[in-house]
């Protein structure tokens, strides 16, 4: 999986942008927890995958809203 989405509210939650560029680091199993509605199956394998591992996110300009590219984990 190399994206992963965040609503509005988990982007607010984590002073991230849902529209514009950012960055940010977060232990997979934070980033599962946040998701009010939980994630999809395709989500949940990759980040329970990582456990507590830190997974860095960056949003680029070609990054629709709320997806993050995974740069490594």
């Amino acid at each position: 999986m190399n994206e992963i989405y965040f609503d509005r509210e988990q982007c607010r939650d984590f002073g991230i942008s849902y529209f514009e560029k950012g960055e940010i680091s977060l232990p997979a199993d934070v980033i599962l927890r946040s998701k009010v509605n939980g994630y999809d199956l395709q989500h949940r394998n990759f980040l329970e995958s990582i456990g507590k591992g830190i997974v860095y996110l960056r949003k680029k300009s070609d990054n629709g809203p709320g997806w993050y590219t995974v740069e490594s984990f």
